[in-house]
């Protein structure tokens, strides 16, 4: 039985702020452009992104299996005594027998996960694996902070008979285990005091250790100033970090997506973590490039903001408290997270959020039932007095009609300059940060523009 990747998603926020913008405000070197969350997003609603690609594609080969999830990041220190990917299987609705880990770290946490979904699916603990990841990180100097993009992934792991192909086959594993000095953080921003030190000297004296001229490579790395050095050590041409620089953990699936456009069928694809130490996994590539394709419409949905304003959204990492309950959390997780309404059996009317009888006939003969992610605008308004309408001004809300015929009331995001929401839009919806209470960050969906490219 071998292991092969089934598929690979990635997921680059909307807001980009360009390398021109940042070597004209600060000076310092920078990728073609770094991209970086909004408010309301984190590494679990980055992780989200891609992961529910897959869960889409996949619903109906994943009823029967055993699904285990493993969520990876190095930047989420939210839930410090909780395990974020049983939040994130319950917005993807996935059974309550997932296997549900999380896994921290450095940058590479991302081949442990590779090599813990490998060995549950070798000793038939698992019949598949997602693995998520996200990444929000901010660097405590501005030549390392502008170096960094935010940024998720998703990885879909099965088992496979020799004839079937997936998009890679795993090959093999390696790791070398090194204490690795100068890479820290204080307050959660990173920083590395000498990266030149680092790259030419530790990562690249273990990189010679495991990496023969055949392969190819794909790596993570703490910042960009060490990926530059390693790629100038080993003459390495990497258009994903020229492009955004490190996305740390996401670096990874994002670009295993966008490697498949320049492999050949039966080529080798060393995937490197660089961390403490380094780990490593050899894949063979088996000839799908469809993920490139796909990565690259993600790369071209955008929008350029101003340095000003990339100030001010960067750090914003609160929201107001708003009263809340446990009991209220517990008993609406369905709704809010797995977004289930109702549907009158006597009318036919799709519901929500949860009623106790239906608004149309009046009847109580209700069922559960799953909302669409996908509808299109029934009515909205605009707010130019609420937070943050100085940055994004006006702040659209909208009434979503979703293709089951449910209408839910929700913020609009991610417009291009001067564009508005219409009665009528295709839209999409998506998980993000909707408020807090008592420390417990309350996710629900907001609605995007359908976009096609």
């Amino acid at each position: 039985m071998k292991i092969v990747i089934k598929d690979i998603e990635g997921y680059v926020p909307f807001f980009r702020l360009s390398g021109e913008e940042i070597r004209n405000q600060t000076g310092v070197r920078a990728p073609n452009e770094k991209a970086f969350c909004s408010y309301d997003e984190d590494p679990l609603t980055l992780s989200y992104e891609a992961s529910y690609k897959i869960v889409r594609k996949y619903s109906h080969y994943l009823k029967d299996k055993r699904l285990a999830l493993i969520f990876v990041s190095s930047s989420f220190n939210h839930w410090l005594e909780k395990n974020p990917s049983v939040t994130l299987s319950r917005a993807l609705d996935l059974p309550i027998s997932t296997a549900t880990i999380s896994i921290s770290g450095g940058t590479e946490s991302i081949v442990s996960a590779f090599e813990f979904a490998y060995s549950l699916l070798k000793s038939h603990l698992s019949d598949c694996v997602l693995i998520a990841t996200g990444e929000r990180r901010r660097g405590a100097e501005w030549d390392i902070d502008f170096g960094l993009s935010d940024g998720g992934g998703a990885i879909f792991i099965t088992p496979a008979s020799e004839n079937e192909q997936g998009i890679f086959s795993v090959y093999d594993f390696f790791h070398i285990s090194e204490e690795t000095p100068s890479i820290s953080s204080e307050d959660g921003k990173i920083i590395c005091v000498d990266e030149r030190f680092i790259a030419t000297e530790v990562y690249s004296f273990l990189i010679k250790k495991v990496v023969s001229p055949d392969l190819k490579v794909v790596f993570s790395s703490p910042t960009f100033g060490i990926a530059l050095q390693v790629m100038r050590t080993f003459k390495l041409k990497d258009d994903v970090f020229s492009a955004f620089g490190s996305f740390g953990n996401s670096q990874i699936p994002i670009s295993l997506a966008y490697s498949t456009g320049m492999l050949k069928k039966g080529d080798k694809l060393a995937v490197l973590g660089l961390g403490n130490g380094v780990k490593g996994v050899i894949l063979t590539f088996e000839g799908n490039s469809s993920p490139h394709r796909e990565i690259i419409k993600v790369f071209e949905r955008r929008k350029k903001m101003k340095f000003g304003d990339y100030m001010k959204v960067k750090d914003i990492v609160g929201f107001p408290e708003d009263e809340s309950s446990i009991s209220l959390l517990w008993r609406e997780r369905e709704q809010n997270l797995s977004f289930y309404g109702l549907k009158c059996s006597d009318c036919g009317n799709s519901i929500f959020p949860v009623q106790n009888y239906c608004q149309i006939c009046g009847g109580k003969n209700l069922s559960k039932e799953k909302m669409s992610r996908e509808g299109e605008v029934f009515t909205f308004t605009e707010d130019y007095l609420t937070t943050y309408a100085d940055i994004f001004p006006p702040l659209p809300m909208l009434v979503v009609r979703t293709e089951n015929g449910a209408r839910v009331y929700v913020q609009g995001i991610e417009l291009e300059d001067g564009e508005r929401f219409s009665v009528g839009d295709k839209v999409e919806l998506t998980l993000r940060i909707l408020n807090v209470w008592k420390g417990f960050r309350n996710y629900f969906y907001k609605a995007r523009k359908k976009r096609e490219f």
